[in-house]
């Protein structure tokens, strides 16, 4: 066991695990979400994420200080919480509050439409292009996205703090709500009824040009060599990748089996194997002491 564990920490296996991993932990965020959304009772339906959201503050913090495998994989962990929790179930909320009413297409479907708090996510894209635009101006941030628009653009910010060692937990926490925010966003803004809808001409191109980009990110993740580092490019990465299952379901071309947990329980019991399994090969990955980086052999 110990020698397959080893084998699946090295390129191309380790991408293919992370790929594994994260698109079954998107698998289960949804079906966490639609229970805590839909299966609970209130007042369990806010009571139950609220609490779900501190534990992913917990991890993160827990994250802090320890090595760059395990602290990424908290960090990783505690942003899917605080996402899956405090914004998936917020929004809901706030956009029932705000009474902001949803944007559909004449023929009524909702899957090619918009919920009030999607409008209201979308309505967000603009704090997130003008956030992405100053962390694309601090010299410390790593991000390759970043970084190849910033070296497209001739920015110059100067050079990365000598000795920098930025906190994984707190990067890879912020990577996933980052992303999961951005690609949320730019969904929906492909997909809205008030600028092209989903059977335009223009979203058939955007579509095929954002799956053509995850792909090739997933293709370079199985490059990736230092676990720790790959985690957090996996998040980046998957979270592109996932807009192929994404964008493919609301065309009805796929079948989101994870939303109907009750009617595909051995479906899911599979996925949560996966998930569980390939989370524990990466934890257990052997770290040098003095690097904090994974030590494969």
């Amino acid at each position: 066991m110990d020698k397959i564990a080893t084998m699946l920490r090295k390129p191309p296996l380790l991408g293919i695990v992370l790929i594994v991993m994260l698109m079954c932990e998107k698998m289960l965020a949804h079906t966490y979400t639609g229970i805590t959304i839909y299966g609970l009772p209130k007042p369990w339906t806010y009571i139950v994420p609220a609490f779900m959201g501190f534990v992913g503050i917990y991890l993160v913090l827990r994250g802090i200080g320890k090595d760059e495998v395990k602290g990424s994989l908290l960090g990783y962990m505690g942003g899917v919480l605080i996402w899956m929790s405090w914004f998936e179930s917020g929004m809901p909320l706030l956009a029932h509050i705000n009474k902001i009413d949803p944007v559909l297409p004449e023929t009524g479907n909702v899957m090619a439409g918009m919920m009030g708090e999607h409008v209201l996510l979308e309505a967000s894209g603009l704090f997130c292009i003008v956030l992405m635009f100053f962390l694309m101006l601090n010299k410390d941030v790593r991000c390759r996205m970043l970084v190849w628009i910033r070296r497209k653009a001739k920015v110059e910010v100067g050079k990365p703090t000598p000795g920098y060692r930025p906190m994984v937990a707190r990067v890879a926490a912020f990577e996933y709500i980052f992303v999961t925010w951005f690609m949320y966003v730019l969904t929906l803004v492909l997909i809205d009824v008030r600028w092209t809808g989903l059977h335009h001409p223009v979203t058939y191109v955007g579509a095929v040009l954002i799956s053509a980009w995850g792909i090739y990110l997933g293709w370079k993740l199985t490059k990736q060599r230092e676990v720790g580092l790959s985690v957090r490019y996996a998040i980046g990465a998957v979270g592109v990748l996932w807009f192929v299952p994404e964008i493919l379901a609301l065309y009805e071309l796929f079948y989101e089996f994870y939303l109907r947990v009750d009617l595909h329980p051995i479906a899911m019991t599979i996925v949560f194997i996966l998930f569980v399994g390939s989370f524990t090969v990466l934890w257990k990955t052997p770290v040098n002491a003095d690097t904090g980086r994974s030590e494969v052999k």
